[in-house]
């Protein structure tokens, strides 16, 4: 054994990280047949279709005789009360906690290589490593679980003792022989399905079983048209969801993070809905490009804007729609013929009516003939 479980919880505190463990590189057997199940309830299209290297970080990094799981909290103060104080009036959106601040690949990218330097200095040699945050093949979640650093809930997502589940992940292949963890976190969640109970629309199908394809987090970021029966429950949604989390009591009382790189920028967190309308993607990446929401492009953000429009059901917002009626990407142009509907005011049922007769996209076409159904039923 080259380094104890106390040393490595040691260079983990030195290296800025707030929860460590190991596992060894062995195969996660066990992870295959849930792989394989969750296969056949379809992807989301973001995960490694080989299972085989799914479940082996040697097929990762040949030489890794340990893999190191890290983790790092995110909900600080300020961003706890920002997220529970959603400003009023307004045509205000709402993204994730998790992207309030800085991207969380590049802070933790950062850790995790000053932990390699770190491991490099205590045993005095060259190390072979990698770090992956998001990046992997690997399971994120069950490698921290048998690593020993937490626990993953009925919610599906990796829960630490102080933190609970608002905290990111990363692990850290080596070849070094590090003491893995005696034991697995326990499972807390026994008597309480709030966090199912509250999932908006059902993508917690049972304890630990997500149709991911169904949760709101993955539907602001999905490509292409959002299918209808999502579009209501994604209220003001710009980007991601929190709803489980904040309905989970293990969530209630964690002690806050303390990472500054993690501090909500002001104008991310609740962002101007209007303005988001009219934003090119260079003034996008501009004011974004720091976060984790801003990857998919200013187009996503203004799909779902659209979309949270309509939920608003504000009639000012009109004249700003409207124009995405003609636009060459034809999830902006649905999702504008669904918002008019929405809305219900004369100029935009014009507008739909007058796009109609030129368009020719298929899925399209049904939206805005939706909102001449509506129409018609009020005439």
């Amino acid at each position: 054994m080259e380094l104890a479980w106390e040393e490595l919880q040691q260079l983990g505190q030195e290296a800025g990280l707030d929860a460590i463990g190991a596992t060894t590189a062995e195969p996660f057997p066990e992870l295959e047949s849930r792989l394989v199940d969750y296969a056949a309830r379809g992807r989301t299209g973001y995960e490694y279709e080989d299972i085989s290297v799914r479940v082996n970080p040697k097929q990762w990094l040949p030489e890794a005789k340990s893999v190191i799981a890290a983790a790092m909290a995110y909900l600080t103060p300020a961003g706890k009360k920002t997220a529970r104080s959603h400003p009023s009036g307004g045509m205000f959106g709402n993204v994730s906690v998790y992207s309030y601040g800085e991207d969380y690949h590049t802070v933790m990218l950062q850790r995790l290589h000053a932990l390699h330097r770190l491991l490099e200095q205590r045993l005095g040699r060259s190390i072979v490593a990698r770090a992956v945050v998001d990046t992997s093949p690997l399971v994120d979640r069950r490698v921290a679980e048998r690593a020993g650093i937490g626990w993953v809930g009925k919610n599906c997502m990796l829960y630490t003792p102080e933190h609970g589940s608002f905290v990111f992940l990363g692990a850290l292949l080596v070849d070094v022989d590090i003491e893995p963890a005696s034991a697995e976190q326990s499972w807390r969640c026994e008597g309480c399905s709030r966090c199912l109970d509250a999932c908006p629309t059902g993508a917690l199908i049972a304890p630990g079983v997500i149709e991911s394809t169904r949760c709101l987090s993955y539907v602001t970021q999905m490509k292409g048209i959002i299918p209808l029966e999502f579009r209501a429950a994604l209220g003001r949604r710009v980007w991601g969801c929190d709803t489980c989390q904040w309905a989970c009591p293990e969530n209630q009382s964690v002690q806050p993070s303390e990472h500054e790189e993690y501090l909500p920028m002001e104008e991310l967190c609740y962002p101007d809905l209007i303005d988001i309308l009219h934003l090119s993607q260079r003034e996008f990446q501009r004011r974004y490009k720091s976060s984790a929401a801003a990857w998919r492009g200013v187009r996503t953000w203004q799909r779902n804007a659209l979309i949270a429009l309509g939920n608003l059901k504000n009639p000012l917002a009109v004249d700003h729609i409207v124009p995405f009626l003609g636009h060459d990407r034809r999830e902006l142009r649905a999702s504008a013929a669904w918002a008019l509907r929405q809305i219900g005011h004369p100029i935009g049922r014009q507008a739909v009516q007058e796009a109609l007769a030129g368009e020719t996209d298929q899925e399209v076409r049904d939206d805005m003939q939706l909102a001449e159904a509506q129409v018609d039923s009020e005439v």
